[in-house]
């Protein structure tokens, strides 16, 4: 009865290891949306602050792309290349997938920012494109 036992929890934990292992890599393998912006460098609307824009698509399996209606994304800036990124905004698309914001340029050194879609509704973690704001 001992080995039994011993036997079905050896099987058991070989299960859920199994189990953990495909799910971590399914997790890697998830589909990612899109994320279009305009550069905010080209639009600037005060002395330090720019107008950042862009768009959350998500792509379906027939090829088409539906608007990333309603939802959060996140705005992100780091002070320098080894620091960790850091939630400034947390702001919503409109019915379009469009989102509008204002970011903000130091009066000296240089901030990096980016957006952020978190992962849901089978679509994994989505970064845009990382800018810098600075002035001279």
């Amino acid at each position: 009865m001992r080995t039994l036992r011993t036997v079905l929890a050896a099987l058991l934990a070989a299960l859920l290891v199994a189990g953990v292992l495909s799910a971590s890599a399914s997790a890697g393998s998830q589909p990612k949306r899109i994320i279009d912006e305009i550069p905010p460098d080209t639009k600037q609307v005060s002395y330090n602050a720019f107008k950042l824009k862009g768009t959350v698509m998500e792509p379906q399996l027939d090829g088409t792309l539906l608007p990333y209606a309603n939802q959060q994304v996140k705005i992100l800036k780091k002070k320098c290349g080894t620091c960790k990124w850091k939630t400034v905004k947390k702001i919503k698309t409109n019915d379009s997938g469009v989102f509008k914001t204002r970011i903000y340029a130091p009066e000296r050194g240089r901030w990096k920012w980016r957006s952020k879609v978190d992962h849901s509704n089978g679509y994994g973690n989505t970064k845009g494109e990382v800018w810098t704001l600075y002035f001279d």
